[in-house]
Order: C-alpha cells, then structure tokens, then sequence
C-alpha cells in the first residue's frame, strides 16, 4: 500500500519527464520499477545507471538486468515522449497528483497510465460493468440497461470496451448521457476490438477517457490478459473509490464480475 510520505518521495523539481517516461515503458514487472527509482532516486539516474551498481542490485533478475541494458542503448527518449503527447496521450506516473489515489491501495500498482480523455473523477461514484464477450442476449440487453440507468443517476460506469457485456454497458452509460472510461490490455492509441472504434470515439467526445497501463503502441497480446489479472479485473481496480474494498458486481448468467 503506498503512503503519502512514499509518494512524496517519488516527487522532485529536477524530474525529467522524458525519462520517466522511459522507465515506464520497460517491460519488467511495475513493482520492480518502482523500487528500482526509490533506489536510484530517479529515473534519470537509473537511464545512467552504471554495469557494477546494477550488477549490484539484488531484487533484479539477470533477465531484467540485461533488459534495462538494452534500453539503455535507446537515445531519443525526448523525442519518443513528444510524440506520445502529439497524440493526445497524458502520461500519469503513480507520483503524479492526477494519478487516482484508489489505485496506491494495492498492491501491484501500475506504475503508470496512459490516458486519452479524462481520468475518472474521485470526488465521483463509480462502478464496473464488466462479464463475458460471449455473452447471451439478455446480457446485452441488461448491460446496456444497467449502464443508463447508471450513468442517469450521476455513476461513472468503467469498463474494459471488450465484445459483450463490456462495450454494451458502456455504449448504454452513453445513452444516458454519463461519462464512460475504458481499461485497455493494450496501449490507448491502438483501439481493441477494431469494431469499437464508433464506441472508442463516442466515450471520448462525451468526456470520458481511454486508460491503459501499457505503453503507447502496446498490442492487445495474450500475455497482457493472463486468467489472474484479466482485463475486467483491471477496470474493477480503477472503479474501486475505497481502494478496493468495496465494489459494484454486475454479472452475466452467474458470472461475477468483481
């Protein structure tokens, strides 16, 4: 659980944003890189981090090593940056003060998201309509029930834009004129499924967002939905307002969704 001091502790005046931005988008686990910047004091520090300190550091595996070795070769990390924010896309470290203060309650934060749009408002109630792709017509017609109703009475309904009881609770969230905010398994400029692009689009010009833990340009890989982090549970970890203690459950011919 993050703490007020700790995520004051991932502040300064000196950050680079360029590379904050770099470290990121490493591909080792988020808990990793977030000990590996307490440590290094800042991620600028760990782009210049020399062989016999990082051979030193023994949370890190030889494979993670060798990764951050690698990335390390990568120099236009400004440029990489700017591009991102060309495309409207909002980097949030987890020390930024717009990054949802929910999200520090667990355990396995991201270390950062990437967002189009808005963030979902914490002042807001929020819920998760989240079930399967496959799912029944009665489902559908219930999701898009639930997610009007939801978004009538002032609920920000999150989802994750799949097939199925996903995209049809946030396509009926903007039938009742609410915001709607999508957790993406790849990254925010790359809209998955192809056949949400009308809904991708809708949830934006009504003021919502498009949220992802993966970097700009990440695709939709299975690797990003393993079966104890898929993507449904992901976007009940945005919606939890009391850091995940208590949780609005929709559900789908018995499936729970939370």
């Amino acid at each position: 659980m993050m703490t007020e001091q700790m995520k004051k502790s991932g502040t300064s005046d000196e950050i680079k944003p360029e590379y904050e931005f770099w470290l990121a988008g490493l591909p080792i686990p988020a808990g990793k890189k977030y000990s590996l910047r307490m440590h290094m004091k800042t991620a600028e520090a760990v782009y210049y981090i020399e062989e016999t300190e990082i051979s030193e550091i023994r949370f890190l595996t030889d494979w993670e090593r060798n990764t951050i070795r690698k990335a390390q070769r990568t120099k236009d990390l400004a440029e990489a940056y700017e591009e991102s924010r060309e495309k409207g896309i909002r980097f949030v470290p987890w020390f930024s003060r717009e990054y949802p203060a929910c999200l520090l309650q667990i355990p396995d934060f991201p270390y950062a998201l990437y967002v189009k749009g808005r963030l979902p408002d914490g002042n807001a109630r929020r819920a998760a309509i989240v079930g399967a792709r496959k799912c029944t017509p009665y489902g559908e017609k219930y999701a898009i029930e639930f997610g009007r109703k939801l978004a009538e009475s002032g609920v920000e309904v999150i989802s994750g834009l799949a097939r199925g009881v996903d995209g049809m609770g946030q396509r009926g969230a903007l039938m009742g004129k609410g915001r709607t905010f999508a957790v993406l398994g790849s990254g925010v400029d790359i809209c998955y499924p192809r056949e949400h692009m009308g809904l991708y689009v809708d949830i934006l010009d009504q003021g919502g967002g498009i949220l992802s833990e993966y970097p700009p340009g990440t695709p939709p890989l299975p690797r990003n939905f393993p079966p104890r982090k898929p993507d449904h549970k992901r976007s009940v970890r945005c919606s939890a307002g009391d850091g995940g203690k208590g949780k609005e459950r929709i559900s789908d011919n018995g499936r729970s969704c939370a």
